[in-house]
């Protein structure tokens, strides 16, 4: 079973304290608690995203989300949502008219 890094290894493995507060956008002193209380579940994923060569050499590997197998492959840059049709939009409320 892989042993997952601690807070000090992956802010150590980022560059440090300082590198980290200044590619988060955070003071120096919130990092250093994130060296006590944990990095945050969102800083950590910004972390991953901004620097996934670090996360793959500490053995936390792929932050690419895995796509289940009955998911549609989605259209570039639409997330997999489709445009409403104008019989959709239409539609919407029509099913009895007001009063």
């Amino acid at each position: 079973m892989d042993k997952k890094p601690t807070p000090d290894e992956i802010i150590d493995a980022l560059g440090g304290t300082s590198k980290v507060a200044e590619l988060s956008d955070v003071t120096d002193s919130a990092v250093s608690q994130w060296r006590i209380n944990g990095i945050p579940k969102h800083q950590l994923k910004f972390l991953r995203l901004a620097r996934p060569e670090i996360f793959t050499a500490l053995g936390i590997g792929d932050v690419t989300p895995q796509r289940r197998s009955t998911d549609k492959s989605p259209a570039p840059f639409r997330a997999g949502r489709s445009l409403p049709t104008a019989e959709t939009v239409l539609s919407c409320g029509a099913s009895a008219p007001p009063a």
